[in-house]
């Protein structure tokens, strides 16, 4: 049997669908790039935002069309918006053999079982690449007005340090190179003891492991232990993604962000005091209920005060049981889209200024991808940078001289030293 499977979302999602990718093929699955050719077809939902449910069920369409082609097709759907619109998928979907929550991931065995069997295949295994996804922690309980996620994935619950271990020692006999750990809010990672802190100093010692990075943080909980071990550990990457999403103190007290905007600022400027070399980006969402034009040029004056090195701009959307799905959603879509545009042009400015100091400068990269006579690398920053390469060196790390620079990538020659 062939499996196909989509993933719509974030990091976690695309590591949830790691996992059941690897179960699928110690299973006796053959994985499929190509729809039409599947027996078996799991769809990964996300509901952070309207559009995420739009992709989904404009793909649930494609799904049911290859249905009527194939009756026998198992279809699968699970993830964010499978847990709360499971009877809404049911109902406009009736060729959906299951459907399970993202709180229930770790049930699709049982789920899949039902309709499929399945032989242990202990030989088989995932194409790993030089990064790697590794979920420390699942769920959360800030409760942020505008988010759907703890309703989705419950509250914080994290996993044991050896297991934790135990699955990157086997990617990285594997040869993955660098480890992503994974949280709605890694931050707050505590399992008996060790946080979030202490677990990277445990995965740094993990042979073959060369860099070390986690998402998604959170300003309230970032600890001063952990800034002086991203300073002082070379392992760990030198950028730190960390959401504003308004410097409205209005705003983010709607938000229940649980920071003021001179909290932030105060972080930020803590962090590169103790890390001159660091790359801080940022999430920023645009049309928030109540936001007026002075809270929307708080925002942009923060951003180019700040000089993130990139920012994720997002158009607000209503979900569901949530806090703010109450609130009145009064900024008008056309309001949204130039605020959007506005912010985004100033950022792709900023972006570009600081990239473009790092022209003459040498880096130390590790290689990801190689096409057509380009390596695609990333520095400890986790900025795109492209160099001409006769050698695929992927998943090797190089020194590259840069000599153009752009708001989203840098291109360079490699050098020997």
């Amino acid at each position: 049997m062939k499996f196909f499977i989509e993933t719509i979302g974030c990091q976690m999602n695309v590591n949830d669908s790691d996992k059941i990718t690897d179960y699928l093929l110690i299973s006796g699955l053959e994985q499929t790039n190509d729809m039409p050719e599947a027996d078996l077809v799991i769809l990964n939902t996300c509901s952070v935002r309207f559009s995420a449910e739009h992709k989904a069920y404009s793909f649930l369409g494609r799904i049911g069309e290859q249905k009527e082609k194939n009756p026998n097709l198992i279809v699968g759907i699970v993830g964010c918006m499978a847990q709360y619109a499971h009877k809404e998928i049911k109902r406009r979907c009736k060729f959906v053999d299951f459907v399970l929550g993202a709180k229930e991931i770790d049930k699709f065995a049982d789920a899949v079982s039902k309709f499929i069997n399945t032989e242990y295949v202990i030989s088989a295994k995932r194409q790993v690449g030089v990064f790697q996804y590794v979920t420390i922690m699942r769920g959360c309980q800030n409760f942020c007005s505008y988010c759907i996620v703890p309703y989705v994935r419950g509250p914080e619950i994290s996993i044991g340090v050896d297991e934790i271990l135990n699955e990157i020692t086997g990617y990285a006999e594997q040869g993955v190179k660098e480890i992503i750990l994974l949280g709605q809010n890694v931050n707050s990672y505590n399992y008996h003891g060790t946080n979030l802190t202490e677990l990277s100093q445990k995965v740094s010692k993990i042979d073959g492991i060369k860099r070390i990075r986690f998402m998604t943080n959170h300003p309230k909980d970032f600890s001063d232990d952990l800034i002086d071990e991203i300073a002082v550990n070379d392992k760990i990457c030198k950028h730190i993604h960390l959401p504003l999403q308004s410097a409205s103190e209005a705003v983010l007290s709607r938000m229940n962000r649980k920071y003021t905007y001179e909290n932030y600022k105060l972080l930020i400027d803590k962090i590169r005091n103790k890390i001159p070399k660091i790359n801080i980006t940022s999430d920023i969402i645009i049309g928030f209920p109540g936001e007026t034009d002075k809270d929307f040029q708080n925002t942009l004056k923060a951003s180019k005060d700040l000089k993130f090195g990139g920012l994720f701009i997002f158009k607000y959307s209503p979900r569901p049981n949530t806090k703010a799905y109450k609130f009145q959603d009064n900024v008008l879509l056309g309001t949204k889209k130039e605020r959007h545009s506005i912010l985004l042009d100033q950022s792709m400015d900023i972006s570009k200024k600081l990239n473009e100091q790092y022209i003459n400068r040498t880096e130390e990269v590790l290689v990801d991808a190689y096409v057509d006579g380009v390596c695609e690398s990333r520095n400890s920053q986790n900025i795109k940078i492209f160099f001409n390469s006769d050698n695929n060196m992927t998943g090797q790390i190089v020194n590259v001289k840069i000599n153009k620079a752009f708001a989203n990538s840098m291109f360079g020659d490699m050098c020997e030293y």
